[in-house]
């Protein structure tokens, strides 16, 4: 992913160190590299924005990463018919 696609993975480590615990940010790293694979950049930022949105309004979130990932989940099923872990990381690809 670091060769294929060297800025998407470099936005997907920072959405992970921006919203995940630090245990997990390989792991979610990954998620978020196939969500922008999958679904775009613009879709991913509109869902993150959507996230920021609830931070401003006061709402406390105590897993932010994995509010996000619920968000492209959504997405991810409503465009493809699979969740972000089923999906490979290049466009079209899903995992069998």
């Amino acid at each position: 992913m670091r060769n294929a696609n060297p800025q998407l993975w470099e936005f997907a480590v920072q959405i992970a160190i921006h919203h995940d615990d630090p245990a997990t940010h390989t792991v979610a790293a990954i998620g978020f590299y196939k969500a922008l694979v999958h679904l775009g950049v613009k879709e991913v930022r509109r869902c993150i924005q959507r996230l920021e949105k609830w931070r401003l309004k006061g709402q406390k979130i105590e897993t932010p990463g994995r509010l996000l990932m619920h968000l492209l989940n959504e997405k991810a099923r409503a465009a493809t018919g699979f969740n972000i872990n089923d999906l490979g990381t290049e466009p079209g690809a899903v995992l069998s």
